[in-house]
């Protein structure tokens, strides 16, 4: 009787025969871009695609990921090159590398980047769509033998590019098939040409300009060839060139007589352009109008119209107003044509300065004569107004530790000759603020003081932890405040502090760090870390040394904007226990915040707290 094997040993063979083939064949790749050039320097991108299943990845353990590379390029015709340069770009533009090198040849350039796993990860996206993660790029100045219509080969030496780990013991390269290749071409298209106008007025016995434009810059001059349909009509030298790294080149028309004519631009691979030429009566007498003054306001406030205007011109049919940002006005924002004498303006953000100028122009029957330039005037767009904004990192009304309750007192008074008025908007601990958070508003008469013996409560809140914002209306001046978080022990009175409202200039910025001293005797004291962010995310580390300054743990953390949460020291730093005496530094990488250390002695529930404060 034949045996039949089991139904396990069945499917691994099935397994080890359709599955393993796929992934024996899968393979990172390294793309070299294939662009178009538009003038002399061409940027050519250079991509890596990092696919799971592969020796080296994001999906492999540590001390197998891509932290390395070495490329070279060969270019041919080597002779269309005047120059190139190549160097990182994309993910790895903000990375030190622990070894770079940059060899080139005649006909090659290369790069070789080696860094570090554990400072400088190279983030590559798993299996990110063709051609992967731009890692570095290539810019060529094309030179002058670089024809139009012809092709520049990129092509990646197989031989000596490959990817490695950071230690350079596992490789990938088209020869061990963990790596494929895609070489690159720059292409140059073939040169057109077209003139502009495509149709104008030229006067009797006068002149009128066209311009020849092609559609790429070239290395060397390139000669146009012009002729006219008719040249008793109008006239046109037999050629202009335009000059190496230029697009164009403007020529003379000569009206000849009346009539009409055709003006054709060639070039030598026979490519074509044609403007339509209609020789007009010369006007009789055309007067320039005289150069216009402009008024306006200074500054206007950002979201309110304004208005430039000038006294009307004589011998103006219309105007041209131009605005920019530039005093120079290099570029230029608007510009209208405008038979009044005023235009309105509007500008939805603040903080910025436009300039404007006038031309009046002639253009009736056949006059076509322009002003000079007026005196440019500015406007400066002054921002919406925002109002004041103070800060109370923490406040509540709750339930402590060991028998304490604490609440927070709070008496804001009114030292101004005018009423102040605003609202305290309170953000729960552990939720991000919304404009739905609860609020309550304020209004103190000049010198009166307004009391609240317990925030929450007087708020309609029950009870809880959070953060307040004491926000005032605009432009009213913010109160004084005195605020008071203590323990209410009942008959035996209350322990507490005072806090300070705070700026948002006072919190840790991206780049600063802050320290927090953990009790002595942690068996007598508590410590708790309360962190509020602002309106930005926050990332930053936080470092444990003990109190011989050896680093004990470390941990990166983020929050989300307008953020609080006041855990216990254990919990912040996720399990460890303190043992009394440590440091702990808080370097913020983005966002604002700001950090305190709440430390309550466990038999009286007296509190205090520091706040860890930029350090210098």
């Amino acid at each position: 009787m034949r045996s039949r094997k089991p139904i396990a040993v069945v499917v691994a063979s099935f397994v080890l025969c359709v599955l393993m083939p796929s992934l024996a064949f899968a393979a990172d790749s390294l793309t070299v871009g294939t662009v178009t050039a538009s003038n002399t320097t061409v940027d050519v991108p250079i991509y890596v695609r990092d696919v799971s299943g592969t020796p080296l990845g994001v999906d492999q353990a540590s001390g197998s990921k891509i932290q390395a590379f070495s490329i070279k390029v060969t270019y041919a015709p080597a002779s269309s090159v005047q120059s190139v340069t190549i160097s990182r770009a994309g993910i790895t533009s903000s990375l030190s590398p622990t070894f770079e090198s940059k060899p080139s040849t005649s006909n090659s350039i290369s790069i070789l980047d080696t860094f570090q796993e554990a400072t400088d990860p190279i983030p590559f996206t798993l299996n990110a769509a063709a051609p992967g993660n731009l890692i570095a790029h290539m810019v060529f100045t094309l030179s002058a033998s670089a024809a139009p219509g012809s092709s520049i080969t990129l092509t990646l030496d197989s031989s000596v590019t490959q990817l490695t780990n950071a230690g350079g013991t596992t490789k990938e390269t088209v020869a061990n098939t963990n790596l494929a290749i895609n070489d690159g071409a720059i292409n140059i298209p073939n040169l057109t040409i077209t003139l502009s106008p495509s149709s104008r007025n030229v006067n009797l016995g006068s002149t009128g300009g066209l311009t020849a434009i092609q559609n790429i810059t070239t290395g060397s001059a390139t000669t146009v060839t012009l002729s006219s349909s008719n040249t008793t009509v109008a006239k046109v030298p037999p050629a202009v060139s335009i000059p190496a790294g230029s697009t164009l080149a403007s020529f003379a028309v000569t009206g000849s007589a009346l009539g009409t004519a055709t003006i054709t631009a060639t070039l030598a691979n026979n490519s074509t352009s044609t403007s339509n030429i209609t020789v007009v009566p010369a006007p009789v007498i055309c007067n320039a109008p005289p150069q216009p003054v402009l008024s306006g306001p200074s500054t206007a406030d950002a979201g309110v119209p304004y208005t430039i205007s000038w006294s009307e011109v004589t011998n103006a049919t219309e105007y041209i107003l131009e605005e920019s940002a530039d005093p120079n006005f290099a570029t230029i924002a608007t510009s209208q044509t405008l038979t009044t004498t005023s235009a309105p303006f509007t500008h939805s953000n603040g903080n910025g300065r436009y300039y404007y100028r006038l031309r009046a122009h002639n253009h009736g029957a056949s006059c076509d004569l322009f002003s000079e330039y007026s005196t440019a005037i500015s406007v400066l767009i002054n921002p919406v107004p925002v109002p004041l904004k103070r800060i109370l990192v923490v406040v509540g009304s709750l339930q402590g530790a060991f028998g304490s309750f604490f609440k927070t007192a709070v008496q804001l008074y009114n030292p101004k000759d005018v009423t102040v008025s605003g609202k305290i908007v309170f953000h729960v601990a552990g939720a991000s603020g919304s404009a739905s958070d609860p609020s309550m508003t304020y209004s103190i008469a000049p010198k009166k003081t307004q009391v609240y013996a317990d925030l929450l409560p007087a708020m309609g809140i029950a009870g809880g932890l959070g953060s307040a914002d004491i926000i005032g209306d605009l432009n009213s001046p913010l109160p004084v405040s005195l605020v008071r978080v203590f323990n209410d022990g009942g008959a035996l009175g209350t322990t507490g502090l005072a806090e300070e409202q705070l700026s948002e200039e006072e919190a840790l910025q991206p780049g600063n760090s802050g320290v927090l001293i953990a009790p002595a005797d942690i068996s007598k004291f508590r410590l708790s870390v309360g962190i509020r962010t602002l309106a930005a995310p926050v990332a930053l580390t936080i470092t444990v040394r003990d109190k011989d300054g050896n680093v004990v743990k470390t941990l990166p953390k983020t929050y989300d904007p307008t953020f609080f949460i006041q855990p216990t020291s254990t919990v912040l730093l996720e399990g460890y226990a303190l043992a009394g005496g440590e440091t702990l530094t808080f370097a913020v990488t983005s966002g604002s915040v700001f950090i305190y250390g709440s430390t309550t002695d466990n038999t009286t529930q007296d509190p205090s707290v520091q706040f860890a404060k930029k350090i210098e």
